[in-house]
Parts: structure tokens; sequence; C-alpha cells
């Protein structure tokens, strides 16, 4: 398990091994201080590391569980495979079932050759083996790869992940995926890869296997490397419309407004949102993150010409529930500025995606009659893992929609308009393949 000879931080050669794994190397204690929260995780296990098994050739490798927030070593067989097109034979991890239950029928493969949040190529490659169909066969979402990120994961991570690593060897006329012990340095490698991954790619194409570097063979015969433009962001094509449909949500004071002069109660209402508007500068909220469907929520200025002190909005409070399993103190309640005087909101989707009135109404009450509720009843508010167990139950498209499917028919009378049509915001109906609408 010998170590990179350069840091994982910085990528300076020259760099020493951590005296106690020898599973990562830095070229500084300021680089060695700025990895420890996730080093940690797994230094001491390399020195405890059952040995390698002896009945098959075996690869170390790392997994992500849905199942559970740490990260632990395990070994993965990985026989030689001869077939008639190859000369030398190649590796074959057997990676199906270690990436959970119902075994998935094959593995998708995403390769790592660079990270691109510290600027630097790999000298081998990292690989993520994920199940191949994980938005669609009920997996739950990667508590793992959730924890390793702090709860900031912009993808919608299911199942389980495996961490493997390999280099390409000539031999012969073949370049043969040689895999090879995995290290810390490989486990700083696919944080990095997690907290980018996602940002500009949209929810339907997990299917296609991501690769960092694609090798194309120009007609004349030369080697043209291109990268895969998914992992490199890209302006959001949806913000680039004119007007994007967002829906606001209002105070008691307003809706008291609005029932005098126009004889109607309207909470919440559709508008058409500006490009440059400044929501757009708002962070998510920590819920709709977990969830896959990130919002923004924004505050908007009290109508100076209205009277009256009720501004309380308890959608608006609901929707930003702290759920970040470390927040304890604040676990289940929304930040002070969210839970008095709140005003009218306006909300809208970070893809700039359409959002429509009744898919914020089902959110919103989502939110306050089953997350918070779940939230209230965790057995052990003290205890961090209860907690993330809370919310990964919780907060996934499949919770919502079927309370979506019981509150359309509840609203059919409540609202006085047809809800049968509503479509759930994630997209997640059978025919539907996991893309938000």
């Amino acid at each position: 398990m010998a170590p990179t000879s350069t840091c994982v931080i910085c990528n300076k050669r020259g760099a020493n091994d951590c005296a106690s794994c020898k599973s990562a190397s830095y070229c500084s204690k300021a680089c060695q201080v700025l990895d420890w929260p996730l080093h940690k995780l797994l230094c001491k296990k390399f020195k405890k590391l059952p040995s390698r098994p002896n009945n098959m050739p075996s690869q170390l490798a790392i997994l992500l569980s849905a199942d559970d927030p740490d990260p632990r070593l395990i070994w993965v067989p990985s026989p030689q495979e001869y077939t008639e097109y190859s000369e030398t034979g190649f590796q074959n991890p057997i990676t199906e079932p270690l990436l959970g239950q119902p075994i998935t029928h094959s593995a998708e493969r995403f390769v790592v050759t660079k990270n691109e949040v510290r600027g630097y190529e790999l000298d081998h490659s990292v690989v993520l083996f994920a199940r191949d169909n994980w938005l669609n066969d009920g997996s739950k979402p990667n508590q793992a790869a959730l924890a390793l990120t702090d709860w900031e994961l912009p993808y919608d991570w299911r199942g389980n992940i495996l961490i493997m690593s390999f280099k390409v060897v000539a031999k012969g006329r073949e370049g043969i995926e040689t895999y090879q012990n995995v290290t810390l340095g490989d486990l700083r490698t696919v944080v990095d890869y997690l907290r980018r991954y996602g940002i500009s790619i949209e929810r339907g194409t997990e299917h296609d296997s991501l690769w960092a570097m694609l090798k194309q063979i120009t007609d004349d015969g030369e080697e043209k490397t291109t990268v895969d433009t998914r992992t490199t962001p890209t302006p959001n094509k949806y913000k680039e419309e004119k007007n994007v449909k967002g829906v606001i949500i209002k105070c008691k004071r307003d809706i008291d407004f609005d029932k005098k002069e126009n004889k109607r109660w309207e909470r919440y209402s559709e508008v058409s949102v500006a490009k440059d508007h400044a929501i757009w500068k708002e962070p998510s909220t920590e819920a709709s993150r977990i969830m896959g469907l990130p919002l923004l929520v924004h505050q908007l200025p009290p109508n100076p010409a209205l009277t009256g002190s009720d501004l309380d909005n308890p959608p608006a409070t609901y929707l930003n529930l702290t759920v970040d399993p470390k927040k304890a103190e604040m676990w289940g309640f929304a930040p002070p500025e969210w839970q008095n005087q709140v005003g009218s909101v306006l909300v809208v989707r970070k893809d700039g995606k359409s959002l429509s009135r009744e898919q914020a109404w089902a959110l919103a009450e989502y939110m306050q009659f089953r997350v918070a509720d779940a939230l209230g009843d965790t057995n052990d508010p003290g205890d961090v893992r209860q907690r993330r167990a809370t919310i990964l139950k919780i907060l996934n498209w499949k919770c919502f929609d079927a309370f979506l499917e019981n509150f359309k028919v509840e609203m059919t009378d409540a609202d006085g308009k047809d809800w049968s049509n509503v479509r759930s915001p994630f997209g997640t109906r059978e025919n539907h393949r996991g893309e938000p609408f």
C-alpha cells in the first residue's frame, strides 16, 4: 500500500508519508492539518487491516455505504480473466455483490483522472463503482457520501459506492487496467470529486458511465484526448432563458389583504422570475439539498402601503428547517431569521426549472406535517447517527411522492381546483427514469 510521492493536497513532490498509516503523503504540516478531518476516519484502520485473502487475488478498496456514514476498508476479489480477444488477460473486480441488495445486474463506472478541485492530474485512475440504476431501484441515499461532504452533496448518489484504483500498463499491444490497493490519497480525490459532481450534471444522465477523459481516435490514426464536458461547470441553460416560473408564498398579513381586496384566499401564487433576481444568490435549503431538489427561498420586502404586523409565514419557516445532523442545538428548528415575522417569500428551483403552485404547496406541507414530525419523534436527539438515519428515511423522493398522491386527493376538494394532473417535481413516476420535470 505504497502512498503517492506527492502531496495529496497540493501535489508537491517530495512529500512525507503519514507516520501511522503510510497511505497518504504531505509536503507540510499545513497540508496534513487540512486533510486530517478526512484522513483520521481510516488512518488507524489501515494498521488493523485484515490480511489479504489467500483464496483469490484481491485488491484493497474503500466502501461508502448507504447504511453507514463511516467509510470502511474492504478486500475486493479481482481475478484474472482471459478471452479470445485478449492476449494477456485482464483483471475483473467482482463488485456487484458489494453494492447492496438486491444484487445489481451490472455496475456503473465513474473514472477520475484529475482532481478538479485542487487542479492536478493523477498518475493513476481512481474508479467509483455504483449500482447501474440506483435512482429507480429503491436504493437509499448514500449516508457515507453525504457525511463526507458535510451534507453538501450536489448529486443524488444512492446505494453503495465502491472506490478502487488502477493504472493502465502496456502489455504487448494492449493497455491493461492493473488494479492496485486504494490509498487515503484516493479517498481525498473521491471526496473532492463528489463535492463537484452534479453541479453541471442533470438528473437522468446517471445511466451513462462518466469518464473524466475520453480517448478518441481520429481518422488519421492520431490519438486525441477530449475532456468530458459533463464534469465542467457550464452556464445553467434554464437560467439563460429570460424568466423562470417560481412561486410566492404569502404571509398572514398579505393573505388578509387579498381576502379583503379580492375576496379570495390565496397563499400560493405562480410568478415569473427574472434571471438577474436576487433570489439566485440565496443558498439552497438544507432539506431540499438532501432530497436532491435544491430550492432557493428569498424573503420579499414588506409592502409599505399595508398595515398590520402579522408577518408570520409557517410554510416558509418549515421549508428552512435545520436537518444537518451535526447541528444538534438547532435540530428540527428553523434558523432564528426564519422563525418569526418572515413575511412573504419567493421560491424557485435552483436548477432553473419551473416550480408550480401545487408543487411548492405540497413540498411545504410535507416539510411541516411529515418531516417536522419525524424530526420531533427521533428517539435520541443527542445521537448523531440517529439523526442521520431519521433524515435519510424521510428526506427522499419516494416518501414525498407517496405523500403527494394522498395530498392531491385531499386538495382537490380543499383547494377547489383539479389536482389530478399535478406531477411530482422529482419526476419519479414509473414512466419517467428519475428526471425532474
